[in-house]
């Protein structure tokens, strides 16, 4: 049975290959829909300013942000076996509810941070006010200089 949970979730590349990365933004960006009657509920992003890291919002099927959904798909796209994926787990609170970011390794070497941004429990408000929260204490990384 698959639950729909409408929040955000973030990215971030930390050894990623620049094919790999666009490998694995297209696979994020297909998690959630294209076409809803709701806008907000369609999968959109943003990416931060080295592109290295993107936020995305869309009505998510909690099955696919699932720890071993990610360690799955990431063995699909770069060829390796599921259970030589690692992975470390903390939970920063950015406003209010703590926010699981899974750091995914293989080797010894990191590759890839996800965020849930306020946890699969989360409503979409607190979700998204998970997200401005840590926007805001990242600003110079995610906002472009203005004249």
């Amino acid at each position: 049975m698959n639950t729909d949970w409408h929040g955000y979730v973030a990215i971030e590349d930390l050894n990623l290959n620049p094919t790999q990365r666009q490998t694995l933004i297209s696979a994020i960006r297909a998690l959630g829909p294209i076409a809803h009657y709701l806008p907000d509920r369609r999968n959109h992003w943003r990416t931060r300013n080295d592109n290295r890291a993107a936020i995305f919002e869309a009505l998510f099927d909690e099955d696919a942000l699932t720890i071993a959904a990610f360690k799955n798909r990431l063995a699909a796209i770069f060829a390796v076996d599921a259970e030589t994926i690692d992975h470390a787990v903390i939970n920063p609170t950015f406003a209010a509810r703590p926010t699981p970011v899974v750091t995914f390794s293989r080797g010894g070497t990191d590759y890839l941070c996800v965020a849930l941004f306020g946890g699969p429990s989360a409503s979409w408000l607190a979700s998204a006010a998970e997200a401005r929260a840590y926007l805001a204490q990242n600003t110079e990384e995610w906002e472009e200089d203005t004249p």
